[in-house]
């Protein structure tokens, strides 16, 4: 199973993320898997590491790869660090079958997003109002602010960034479920999860990630990510809103679950320029 390092950057600023990420393109030692801009924080995580999480504002995520698998340094080349004022980084192992069909499948999603209808089930909240909050994943009215400031420059396809924590033991077996659950769920909306990994240790002689100490226990930080792709911020609002998506949502997602990190992202290649900060 391939390891990459996903990295959220904030920049310094006069850096800007679209030229630093062309750069980074340009390094021979690494592959970006995914590269998009951070948007806005959906789910703030409560019990790991809140701050710089939430309160950091991120200007890059990239998911790189080392292009020699036996190749320990710093996947982000010496000369950019200057550049770079604050990082969260994770270590994953990833499937190599999603890896070499990202690019392929990816590209075949962003075509086929302006295709995908909505369902309704937005509509309903946005007659009979909304949740409070969006910490379980429902409609909220800051998401839906955010809905419609983001809708006014980019209609286009979202990347959700989900870090995921599990009750132990058993929440993994619950998260599976959800999982299997949300493929028909979120399919009618043109959902779809383009990568999963879980969350490794960094291997011997490798720079050290967040999570503090390098023996951390697994029952202690990140245990898995997803990277989840919707048509657009309308098309993920409308699958919260639904009857459908809720009843797996308390099944089998609020019941596997410790602690989550949901961060709405747009990727470059599919969005212009504009603001770069959350």
């Amino acid at each position: 199973m391939p390891v990459a390092t996903l990295h959220l950057l904030s920049l310094t600023k006069s850096t800007d993320p679209h030229s630093f990420l062309h750069k980074l393109k340009q390094s021979p030692n690494i592959s970006v898997i995914v590269a998009s801009r951070p948007r806005h924080i959906v789910i703030h995580p409560t019990k790991l590491d809140n701050n710089p999480l939430a309160t950091q504002p991120w200007d890059l995520l990239v998911l790189l790869t080392p292009t020699n698998a036996a190749s320990n340094e710093d996947p982000i080349p010496s000369t950019f660090r200057h550049e770079i004022t604050a990082e969260y980084k994770l270590t994953t192992g990833i499937p190599s079958k999603l890896l070499s069909t990202y690019p392929s499948r990816n590209a075949q999603l962003n075509q086929n997003a302006p295709s995908i209808p909505l369902t309704g089930s937005l509509d309903k909240v946005l007659r009979e109002g909304s949740k409070d909050s969006s910490q379980n994943l429902e409609v909220s009215p800051e998401l839906l602010n955010f809905m419609t400031e983001l809708t006014k420059t980019h209609t286009g396809p979202v990347t959700m960034l989900n870090l995921l924590h599990f009750h132990h033991p058993g929440g993994k077996k619950s998260y599976y479920q959800y999982g299997q659950a949300f493929i028909p769920v979120a399919g009618k909306r043109g959902g779809d999860a383009k990568l999963v990994g879980n969350v490794v240790s960094p291997g011997q002689g490798q720079l050290e990630d967040s999570r503090g100490r390098r023996e951390r226990p697994q029952e202690e930080w990140w245990n898995e990510i997803s990277i989840v792709h919707y048509p657009s911020i309308r098309h993920f609002c409308d699958m919260l809103a639904g009857d459908d998506y809720q009843e797996i949502n308390e099944k089998y997602r609020l019941t596997a679950l410790r602690d989550t990190f949901l961060l709405c992202t747009t990727e470059f290649d599919v969005e212009g320029l504009g603001a770069s900060k959350l």
